[in-house]
């Protein structure tokens, strides 16, 4: 008996030894081959190219013949290497319905934001608001210095006092004949000029005034008090973060998806707790020569400030359903040379449960998911847990069936 189950066990040994020497022979010669190639970046485009064609051929014929040994194997019963049984757990293959979801990346932008800046040249006499103060539509929150301009307002005011004296009397003599028409005239249209040109200094003044133009806070500054400003020159950005924009720049290719008032899905990667469903607000009317894409923008609340502009957020979007799909999760296709494969129960000659590569057809990808097209049907038991640690024609044990 022992000598017997010696021979057996010297056998299955030789089996084993022989896919090993075979191993061992051709990656040496796959090494010394390598080791006498050039340098790739002394190569052309076209010599890098052949051989990538020729270690794609190689690695196709050293799969093949690793494929037709261990099928032989698997014909007498045997697996490759130890007989132990990979414990695994499977389901049970059910059509399904399966909803293709696109995402895309998008970011937070403030509805009411300004940058707020001068209308005219001056420097900053004084900036009313901190950084974080609150404002109101309206409040003043910084000056320029018009030290010029209330010179010559006053200037502008004494004359005109001068000039309306000047024209009353001019009036009263004129009312009684006397006196020439021309030194009436020129009396009136003195005053006129003075009184538009101390509305122009007064206006001019107004402008040297910057009011918040929304409620909200003070953000950030931009220049100091003394420092000289002009018109659009920045000095300070006020923001109001009770309505967020979300923009995201969409592929044309889901444009037949998309459309205002639609539900979509918003995430934010700082909160992985929150998931909203919002309606689209707004669809771009124009695509981006650049890039071939679409602006997407939805509008939230925004609840104690949770949010800040320029965060990252993720939008899905649902662009079709499937009735009757083969579904398994993306994490168990694997690929290799012949293409994308999933594990399946299968039994050997012998009657044992053994793992199986099924090689597949790939459909839509979607929230983890993956539709098979080809390759799979009902009732196939998809290797699950341990699908990593079984090989192809390897004994296994089934723990559950979910």
């Amino acid at each position: 008996m022992k000598q017997a189950l010696f021979y057996k066990t010297s056998g299955r040994m030789k089996k084993t030894l022989y896919l090993s020497a075979f191993l061992l022979l051709t990656i040496p010669l796959m090494m010394q081959s390598c080791g006498n190639e050039s340098d790739p970046s002394d190569e052309d485009s076209d010599q890098i190219r052949n051989r990538i064609d020729e270690y794609n051929e190689e690695i196709s014929r050293l799969t093949r013949k690793v494929n037709e040994l261990r099928q032989t194997l698997t014909a007498r019963g045997e697996g490759v290497g130890s007989n132990d049984e990979v414990l695994v757990t499977v389901s049970k293959l059910e059509p399904s319905v399966f909803t293709d979801f696109f995402s895309v990346s998008a970011t937070v932008e403030a509805v009411s934001s300004a940058t707020i800046s001068p209308e005219t040249n001056g420097h900053i006499r004084r900036l009313y608001a901190d950084k974080g103060d609150p404002v109101t539509r309206g409040q003043v929150v910084a000056r320029l210095s018009t030290d010029v301009v209330d010179g010559q307002i006053e200037e502008i005011k004494t004359s005109l006092q001068l000039a309306e004296t000047v024209y009353q009397r001019q009036k009263r003599l004129w009312d009684q004949e006397i006196g020439s028409e021309i030194q009436y005239l020129e009396a009136k249209n003195q005053v006129g000029r003075l009184r538009n040109n101390l509305e122009t200094l007064q206006s001019q003044k107004e402008m040297a005034v910057m009011k918040a133009p929304f409620d909200g806070f003070v953000d950030e500054h931009f220049i100091k008090e003394g420092e000289l400003a002009m018109p659009g020159t920045p000095v300070m950005e006020i923001i109001n973060l009770d309505e967020l924009y979300i923009n995201a720049d969409v592929s044309e290719s889901y444009l037949p998806d998309v459309s205002p008032g639609r539900d979509v899905t918003l995430r934010f990667p700082a909160y992985p707790d929150v998931e909203m469903t919002v309606p689209v607000h707004r669809v771009g009317h124009v695509i981006n020569p650049e890039n071939r894409s679409f602006r997407l923008q939805l509008r939230i609340p925004n609840d104690n400030d949770r949010f800040k502009p320029n965060m990252m957020a993720n939008i899905s979007v649902q662009a079709a359903e499937i009735e009757e799909a083969i579904v398994v999760p993306s994490m168990l296709i694997g690929y290799d040379t012949q293409g994308h494969y999933v594990y399946v129960v299968d039994e050997d000659p012998a009657g044992n449960r053994i793992a199986r590569k099924a090689y597949i057809e790939r459909g839509k990808n979607s929230e983890g998911n993956t539709q098979v097209t080809g390759g799979l049907q009902t009732g196939d038991l998809l290797i699950r847990q341990g699908h990593r640690n079984v090989t192809n024609g390897g004994k296994i044990r089934i723990e559950s069936n979910e």
